[in-house]
C-alpha cells in the first residue's frame, strides 16, 4: 500500500514538473513571438502610457506618459497634471525593456501573466507574483496607446512649459505686474520681467517655451519677499512640453 502511495506521490510531483515546464515554455514562446513583431516594426522615437499597480509610493502609481529616443527614456510626466518624474529616481523602461523584465520574471518569480498587443506586440499587462508565501510583493504593469513619431505630424508651434500667476498673500490680489521670473537648471537661465506698459495684474507669465527639464525658479517684486521652488519638473510629449500652471503668492516685506 505504502509504494502504492509513493508511486501516486511520484506521478503528481511529475505531472505538476511537466505543467510548469509547459506554461513556461508558453510564457517564452509568446515573448519570442511578441518581441520578433515589436523589433519588425522598428519604432525606435515612441511615446506610451505607463501605469504600476503596486504597494508603493504614489509617485510610483499615477499614471505617466513616457517619451523614447534611440532607445532611452528621455522623459517621464504624470498624466494628471503634467509633472515631470526624474529619470533616475522613478525608473521606468521602454519597451525593449520590458520583454527584459519578462524574461527576468519568467526565470524567477512564482506566478507570471502576460498579455501582448495583437498588432506591434508589446506587452500591455505584466502581472507578478515574485513569492506567493510573501505579502504585498505582487505587482501589475499595464502599457497603452503607443505612438510612433513618424505616424503624427508635429505643428510648428512653440508651447511655453510654464504659466504663473501671482497674487499678494495679504490681499489675495492678483499681482502680476512687476513680477520677474527666473528659471535656471544647469548652465541654462532664462528671465521674464512683466513690465509692459498695458500690464494687467491679472494675466499669466509665460515662460520656458519647449524646454522641458527640472527648474529652481525664484518669483521676485520690489516690496515683496522673494519666492523661490527648486526642481519643478516640465515634460513633454512627442512633439511639445507638456504646459505646468504654477500659483504663486508673494508676502509684503
Amino acid at each position: 500500500m505504502m509504494n502504492v502511495i509513493r508511486l501516486i506521490a511520484l506521478a503528481i510531483a511529475i505531472s505538476s514538473l511537466a505543467a510548469c515546464d509547459h506554461d513556461s515554455n508558453n510564457v517564452l514562446d509568446d515573448l519570442n513571438k511578441n518581441r520578433a513583431k515589436w523589433e519588425s516594426a522598428n519604432i525606435d522615437h515612441y511615446q506610451f502610457e505607463y501605469r504600476l499597480s503596486c504597494f508603493c509610493m504614489e509617485d510610483y502609481t499615477l499614471p505617466r506618459l513616457v517619451v523614447v529616443n534611440a532607445g532611452q527614456v528621455v522623459s517621464q510626466t504624470i498624466i494628471e497634471n503634467n509633472v515631470a518624474l526624474p529619470i533616475g529616481e522613478v525608473d521606468t523602461q521602454t519597451i525593449t525593456g520590458l520583454f527584459g523584465r519578462i524574461a527576468l520574471e519568467e526565470s524567477s518569480a512564482e506566478s507570471l501573466t502576460v498579455e501582448y498587443d495583437p498588432d506591434l506586440g508589446y506587452p500591455t499587462k505584466i502581472q507578478v507574483d515574485v513569492d506567493k508565501q510573501v505579502a504585498d510583493d505582487e505587482y501589475t504593469l499595464y502599457v497603452s496607446n503607443v505612438v510612433n513619431v513618424a505616424d503624427i505630424g508635429c505643428t510648428a508651434a512653440l508651447v511655453s512649459g510654464l504659466a504663473v500667476t501671482v497674487s499678494d498673500q495679504s490681499t489675495q490680489q492678483p499681482a502680476a505686474c512687476g513680477v520677474t521670473i527666473t528659471a535656471t537648471e544647469q548652465g541654462y537661465s532664462e528671465s521674464v520681467t512683466n513690465d509692459d506698459a498695458n500690464c494687467d495684474d491679472s494675466d499669466a507669465i509665460a515662460l520656458l517655451a519647449e524646454r522641458p527639464g527640472f527648474f529652481s525658479l525664484t518669483v521676485q517684486k520690489p516690496g515683496y519677499q522673494i519666492y523661490q521652488i527648486d526642481d519643478f519638473g516640465i515634460g513633454r510629449d512627442l512633439c511639445h512640453v507638456l504646459p505646468r500652471q504654477l500659483q504663486v503668492e508673494l508676502s509684503p516685506e
